[in-house]
């Protein structure tokens, strides 16, 4: 297969299942990863293949998500409810714990559990941010602690993604000094950089697609060259551009790569499980959605009204937390590649997240499209008499 046909079934399939998706309403997120493991070497029908041109795409998107998840961020907007989101955020941080103790309790040690501590614990920024809007949920009382929370686990998933991604790395101390090194270098670009990356930005049309892309690409293999998680650094990035004043124009000149090489990467990951893996993973991936709902609920309903939300609202708190994304996927992605992980337990994991992640977004997207009956159906036994949250509009959480 030549790369042209090949990057031509990769736009073609990615469009059909995304088309499909929408209609059937659930999030394409769910579409992307099915098309690569059905349709990945491993699959039904092996349509599509792991070459340059798909894993390109795939390192590129997984840069680009990080990468514009850095631009969303801004430390402003966690300290301005920090009191609140601190709160319902150190709550939220709970459901770490409890998928590192899942997997500890299944037997697959204390590493693999750090792993999965992760998949379980963070919510897609992404997948939520999306189906808020769509839903026209954003006036909603808890809608604002869940963007406050989401910013918190951000910034929990920086720390969390540095130290897997120096595992992922195998660790030692070149890794480390690699780490200090980049984080000192970013530190220093960051204090004293702004107004150079400011000019540098200051661009228009392709001129601006072009630089920020190669700023993007170079950075990230820089940092990877000094053994730190390319990843990361395309978030701290993403953070230094929203502080330049240009986030606005970065975002709308990378949105089409964007656009194809995040898609690209959720059907990467699909093709590299295998559909045996993930059949046979099946259960594993269902208890984990299943603590997920429950662990959810519990700890967003005690985080909401610990951060002063009603009850309700409190509910409605956890429900918007439930879908995982492309966190959950990077995660596992970073568990295949660690060698101290036996090769059984991180085909396992990968399995498992990759169906565990189809769930939670389809559970999330049934979810958001039926809030107030679903919100109604289980809060009403936490009211006390005629106790109801008015759902008057108010300003969303402030995205600057």
């Amino acid at each position: 297969m030549t790369p042209l046909l090949e990057l031509g079934l990769i736009a073609l399939g990615l469009y059909l299942t995304g088309e499909l998706s929408r209609r059937v309403g659930v999030s394409p997120v769910v579409g992307y990863i099915l098309l690569g493991i059905l349709l990945g070497p491993h699959g039904v029908l092996p349509v599509y293949r792991l070459g340059p041109t798909t894993e390109l795409l795939g390192e590129l998107g997984l840069l680009l998500l990080l990468f514009y998840l850095g631009l969303e961020f801004s430390l402003g907007r966690l300290l301005e409810g920090s009191g609140p989101t601190l709160v319902a955020g150190a709550i939220d941080l709970v459901n770490f714990g409890i998928g590192a103790g899942v997997a500890v309790v299944l037997g697959y040690g204390w590493l693999a559990g750090l792993f999965l501590g992760g998949v379980v614990y963070v919510s897609s920024s992404g997948v939520i941010a999306r189906l808020l809007s769509d839903s026209e949920l954003l006036a909603y009382p808890e809608a604002e602690r869940t963007l406050g929370v989401l910013v918190f686990e951000d910034l929990a998933m920086v720390v969390v993604l540095v130290g897997l991604g120096l595992l992922t790395a195998g660790g030692g101390g070149r890794s480390f000094v690699g780490a200090v090194l980049f984080l000192a270098l970013y530190g220093l670009a960051a204090r004293y950089g702004k107004r150079l990356l400011a000019r540098l930005l200051d661009l228009e049309g392709e001129a601006l697609s072009l630089l920020a892309l190669a700023l993007l690409t170079l950075v990230s293999a820089g940092a990877l060259a000094l053994g730190f998680p390319a990843a990361v650094a395309a978030f701290l990035l993403g953070m230094a551009v929203a502080e330049s004043g240009h986030r606005p124009r970065v975002e709308t000149a990378l949105r089409s790569w964007y656009d194809v090489a995040a898609a690209s990467f959720f059907l990467v990951v699909g093709l590299h499980v295998e559909l045996a893996t993930v059949l046979r993973e099946a259960p594993l991936a269902l208890l984990l959605a299943a603590v997920t709902v429950v662990a959810g609920l519990v700890t967003g309903f005690l985080g909401g009204r610990a951060s002063g939300l009603s009850r309700r609202a409190a509910v409605g708190h956890g429900l918007m937390l439930l879908p995982r994304g492309e966190f959950s996927l990077v995660i596992a992605s970073l568990a295949a590649d660690v060698g101290a992980l036996p090769e059984g337990t991180r085909q396992a994991l990968l399995g498992a997240t990759s169906l565990y992640v189809v769930l939670m977004v389809a559970i999330g997207s049934v979810v958001f499209a039926r809030f107030d009956a679903v919100n109604d159906l289980l809060s009403r036994p936490l009211m006390r008499g005629a106790e109801r949250e008015p759902l008057e509009a108010i300003d969303p959480f402030p995205l600057e």
